[in-house]
């Protein structure tokens, strides 16, 4: 798919235009944008944009009038004080002081609309509860939205260790022809990888290989962005998944390891479709989802806020919409405490089954304890447990 507009060195004194701050989000929201994983999306979200994503899920492209499988909403906030301050300006650039004092974009023709943050809220997550952490995040911005024609200054670095594995959709598409692949099989995680997890990706290649491709390729593509403060931060998430290429639980030859620009919404069964269509933009063949891959506990009530199978059941429902991509539901794995191993759970034998929290993870960790054997890799268990000892 192609990117938005990244302009070279110019003439023009970027440094010297009327500037916007934006947070480390948007800054990660502005690489989404930029390489391309929102196509046709080449800025942040105008009205029209805006009201057709929240309303029918989808966006339309300005250049063949196609209409794409589009559910989040992807926009550029500012105060009332900062529009009045960009009165009459042809240009405006957008830093992040979190990445240094370099502009990353340029904003032409600037237009400002109203930040429904009620109705963006409602639409997205069913819910206007701020206990509801993006919920939260959305009701504190400004009351305006920023559009325009929109050129990217830089690729956007963040420096925190985990550039390598920012690849982008032609970077993902070059290690797929490099390895030879006949089929790309993507994977979206926000949780470190137990041995279920890898159950369930060995179990897809050998699918794939029964209905005769020669040399499957997973693409392990973990969510980079924002997440809330409880789920694991990304490095030593992705220094876990590293392990377990390492050691050999999951096979490097089979294996593209890299990551997700976009933050999290939380959003339930909405962005379940926005992990599966952002993805079709780096050439996967086939997108795997299981139970719960975007939900988050009622805000309000002891339940959770999101019926855990209905992102599953919607995307298998819109499949149509991905370009030809299969979608690949599967079941749930569990740590058989009889067979110590974990294997897909079935209801029929519950008493020999064992689902482990990340809280017993938690406390495993502080106590200087190994996992139940066969549960995770050992060196995938030994960087949690760092990570964990650290809190």
């Amino acid at each position: 798919m192609p990117r938005a507009k990244l302009v070279k060195e110019t003439a023009e004194d970027f440094s010297a235009l009327p500037s916007l701050e934006i947070d480390l989000e948007h800054a990660e929201y502005l690489q989404t944008i930029g390489e391309g994983w929102a196509h046709p999306l080449t800025g942040f979200m105008n009205e029209m944009q805006l009201l057709e994503v929240i309303q029918m899920k989808t966006l339309t492209d300005p250049v063949t009038g196609k209409r794409n499988l589009f559910s989040v909403p992807i926009t550029c906030p500012l105060t009332s004080e900062d529009k009045e301050r960009f009165k009459g300006a042809s240009h405006i650039a957008l830093r992040c002081s979190q990445l240094g004092d370099a502009v990353l974009a340029v904003v032409s023709k600037p237009v400002f609309y109203a930040n429904r943050k009620e109705e963006i809220c409602a639409r997205t997550f069913g819910t206007q509860s701020l206990k509801h952490c993006k919920v939260e995040r959305i009701m504190a911005e400004g009351d305006w939205l920023l559009s325009g024609d929109t050129q990217f200054v830089k690729h956007i670095k963040f420096n925190d260790g985990l550039d390598q594995w920012r690849l982008t959709p032609e970077q993902i598409q070059e290690q797929v022809k490099e390895k030879g692949a006949d089929a790309v099989y993507a994977f979206q995680v926000r949780n470190p990888l137990h041995n279920g997890h890898v159950l369930l990706l060995k179990d897809t290649r050998e699918q794939l290989i029964r209905q005769g491709y020669k040399n499957p390729i997973l693409l392990l593509h973990p969510l980079g962005g924002w997440v809330k403060d409880d789920d694991v931060p990304t490095l030593p998430r992705m220094e876990q998944h590293a392990a377990l290429l390492k050691d050999g639980t999951l096979n490097p030859d089979h294996t593209i390891l890299a990551l997700w620009p976009s933050p999290m919404y939380y959003g339930g069964p909405t962005e379940v479709l926005w992990h599966a269509a952002s993805r079709v933009n780096a050439g996967i063949t086939h997108f795997i989802t299981g139970r719960d891959p975007a939900g988050i506990k009622h805000p309000e009530q002891d339940k959770d806020l999101y019926d855990v199978w209905h992102g599953q059941k919607l995307l298998v429902h819109v499949k149509d919409m991905l370009n030809n991509v299969e979608v690949m539901p599967f079941k749930v794995a569990a740590y058989n405490k009889q067979a110590k191993e974990m294997q897909f759970f079935d209801g029929s034998n519950p008493a020999d089954f064992e689902f482990i929290s990340g809280s017993q993870m938690r406390k495993l960790a502080k106590e200087n304890q190994d996992l139940p054997e066969g549960f995770m890799s050992p060196a995938g268990w030994e960087v949690l447990k760092a990570y964990y000892q650290s809190l």
